[in-house]
Protein backbone atom coordinates (compact mmCIF):
# COMPACT_ATOMS: atom_id res chain seq x y z
CA UNK A 1 0.00 0.00 0.00
CA UNK A 2 1.49 3.31 -1.01
CA UNK A 3 1.95 6.27 1.31
CA UNK A 4 -0.99 8.25 -0.13
CA UNK A 5 -3.30 5.26 0.29
CA UNK A 6 -2.18 4.75 3.91
CA UNK A 7 -2.83 8.43 4.68
CA UNK A 8 -6.27 8.20 3.05
CA UNK A 9 -7.16 5.13 5.16
CA UNK A 10 -5.91 6.82 8.35
CA UNK A 11 -7.87 9.97 7.46
CA UNK A 12 -11.03 7.91 6.80
CA UNK A 13 -10.68 6.05 10.13
CA UNK A 14 -10.17 9.37 11.97
CA UNK A 15 -13.30 10.84 10.34
CA UNK A 16 -15.27 7.69 11.17
CA UNK A 17 -14.14 7.77 14.82
CA UNK A 18 -14.93 11.47 15.11
CA UNK A 19 -18.38 10.93 13.61
CA UNK A 20 -19.10 8.02 15.91
CA UNK A 21 -18.02 9.94 19.01
CA UNK A 22 -19.99 13.02 17.94
CA UNK A 23 -23.21 10.99 18.10
CA UNK A 24 -22.44 8.91 21.17
CA UNK A 25 -24.04 11.35 23.60
CA UNK A 26 -26.84 9.84 25.62
CA UNK A 27 -30.09 11.59 26.38
CA UNK A 28 -32.85 10.81 28.81
CA UNK A 29 -36.19 12.61 29.07
CA UNK A 30 -36.46 13.76 32.68
CA UNK A 31 -39.87 15.37 32.31
CA UNK A 32 -42.46 15.80 29.59
CA UNK A 33 -45.79 17.03 30.89
CA UNK A 34 -48.81 19.21 30.24
CA UNK A 35 -49.57 19.73 33.93
CA UNK A 36 -48.15 20.59 37.32
CA UNK A 37 -47.50 17.94 39.98
CA UNK A 38 -51.02 18.35 41.42
CA UNK A 39 -52.53 17.55 37.97
CA UNK A 40 -53.49 21.16 37.10
CA UNK A 41 -53.29 21.54 33.31
CA UNK A 42 -51.04 24.24 31.89
CA UNK A 43 -53.23 26.84 30.25
CA UNK A 44 -52.37 28.44 26.94
CA UNK A 45 -49.35 30.59 27.69
CA UNK A 46 -49.56 34.16 26.45
CA UNK A 47 -46.13 35.63 26.97
CA UNK A 48 -45.43 38.84 25.07
CA UNK A 49 -41.89 39.39 26.36
CA UNK A 50 -40.58 36.01 27.59
CA UNK A 51 -37.92 35.89 30.25
CA UNK A 52 -36.11 32.73 31.31
CA UNK A 53 -34.34 32.51 34.67
CA UNK A 54 -32.35 29.56 36.01
CA UNK A 55 -31.51 29.44 39.71
CA UNK A 56 -29.40 27.13 41.80
CA UNK A 57 -31.04 26.86 45.23
CA UNK A 58 -29.49 25.15 48.24
CA UNK A 59 -31.73 24.25 51.20
CA UNK A 60 -29.90 23.28 54.37
CA UNK A 61 -30.64 20.17 56.42
CA UNK A 62 -33.96 20.62 58.30
CA UNK A 63 -34.46 24.00 56.57
CA UNK A 64 -37.94 25.03 55.42
CA UNK A 65 -38.72 27.70 52.82
CA UNK A 66 -41.49 30.25 53.48
CA UNK A 67 -45.01 29.66 52.13
CA UNK A 68 -45.05 31.15 48.63
CA UNK A 69 -46.54 30.87 45.13
CA UNK A 70 -45.33 31.22 41.56
CA UNK A 71 -47.26 33.07 38.86
CA UNK A 72 -45.16 31.60 36.08
CA UNK A 73 -44.07 28.18 34.84
CA UNK A 74 -41.15 26.70 36.70
CA UNK A 75 -39.52 23.31 36.79
CA UNK A 76 -37.22 22.14 39.60
CA UNK A 77 -34.51 19.50 39.14
CA UNK A 78 -33.31 17.88 42.37
CA UNK A 79 -29.56 17.63 41.90
CA UNK A 80 -28.93 16.36 45.43
CA UNK A 81 -30.92 15.49 48.54
CA UNK A 82 -34.57 14.94 49.43
CA UNK A 83 -37.18 17.69 49.08
CA UNK A 84 -40.77 17.59 50.30
CA UNK A 85 -43.18 20.18 48.87
CA UNK A 86 -46.37 20.89 50.84
CA UNK A 87 -49.37 22.97 49.73
CA UNK A 88 -51.42 25.22 52.00
CA UNK A 89 -54.17 22.56 51.89
CA UNK A 90 -51.67 19.86 53.00
CA UNK A 91 -51.09 18.02 49.69
CA UNK A 92 -47.49 16.94 49.50
CA UNK A 93 -44.93 15.31 47.26
CA UNK A 94 -41.41 14.12 48.08
CA UNK A 95 -38.62 14.17 45.52
CA UNK A 96 -35.18 12.63 45.55
CA UNK A 97 -31.91 13.19 43.71
CA UNK A 98 -32.39 13.10 39.92
CA UNK A 99 -36.14 13.72 39.99
CA UNK A 100 -37.94 16.65 38.37
CA UNK A 101 -40.90 18.66 39.68
CA UNK A 102 -43.31 20.67 37.50
CA UNK A 103 -44.08 23.31 40.13
CA UNK A 104 -47.51 24.64 41.05
CA UNK A 105 -48.72 27.87 39.46
CA UNK A 106 -50.73 30.35 41.52
CA UNK A 107 -51.04 27.99 44.52
CA UNK A 108 -49.32 28.54 47.85
CA UNK A 109 -46.83 25.92 48.97
CA UNK A 110 -43.44 25.54 50.61
CA UNK A 111 -40.50 23.18 50.35
CA UNK A 112 -38.49 21.62 53.13
CA UNK A 113 -35.39 19.50 53.29
CA UNK A 114 -36.47 16.13 54.68
CA UNK A 115 -33.16 14.40 54.06
CA UNK A 116 -29.77 14.16 55.72
CA UNK A 117 -27.79 16.36 53.27
CA UNK A 118 -28.38 19.84 51.86
CA UNK A 119 -30.86 19.87 48.96
CA UNK A 120 -29.44 21.26 45.73
CA UNK A 121 -32.02 22.37 43.17
CA UNK A 122 -31.71 23.79 39.69
CA UNK A 123 -34.93 25.66 38.96
CA UNK A 124 -35.97 26.91 35.50
CA UNK A 125 -38.53 29.76 35.39
CA UNK A 126 -40.33 30.89 32.22
CA UNK A 127 -42.71 33.83 32.27
CA UNK A 128 -43.46 37.39 31.29
CA UNK A 129 -40.45 39.67 31.74
CA UNK A 130 -40.53 41.33 35.15
CA UNK A 131 -42.83 38.76 36.79
CA UNK A 132 -41.56 37.94 40.29
CA UNK A 133 -40.20 34.40 40.55
CA UNK A 134 -42.14 33.86 43.77
CA UNK A 135 -44.53 35.75 46.03
CA UNK A 136 -44.53 35.03 49.78
CA UNK A 137 -47.83 34.64 51.63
Amino acid sequence: MNKAMKLAVIFFVMILCTTISAYSAEKQVLLKTTQTWDNAEYKKLKIKKPEVTVLKIIIGVNEELPMHKHDLVNIAYVKKGTLTVITDNHKEITLHEGEVLPELIGKYHYGKNTGKVPVELVVFYIGEKGTPLSVNK
